[in-house]
């Protein structure tokens, strides 16, 4: 069971100024990637990486996108289909 307290303290959820940077990173995000319909975590995960096109992505280590945090293998699959 997840500390509710933990939950509580993330930056992300109580930082309206980090919201809104995500939200404008995502928006330039390659059309191709976003007609994936991946979750925001797996958005996020991509802005954090510096990905925002296709040739981003082929360009990365796969493993690397692979093992980053907000990337499940629904959203590595989906991805995929952009290699």
């Amino acid at each position: 069971m997840q500390n509710p307290k933990i939950m509580a303290e993330c930056k992300l959820k109580s930082d309206a100024q980090s919201q809104a940077w995500y939200k404008e990173q995502i928006s330039l995000l390659d059309p191709l990637i976003l007609e994936l319909g991946l979750s925001q975590p797996a958005l996020r995960a991509l802005v954090n990486l510096e990905l925002s096109s296709v040739s981003d992505l082929k360009r990365l280590n796969k493993e690397t996108i692979y093992n980053s945090h907000g990337i499940g293998p629904k959203a590595y699959r989906k991805l995929e289909t952009l290699f």
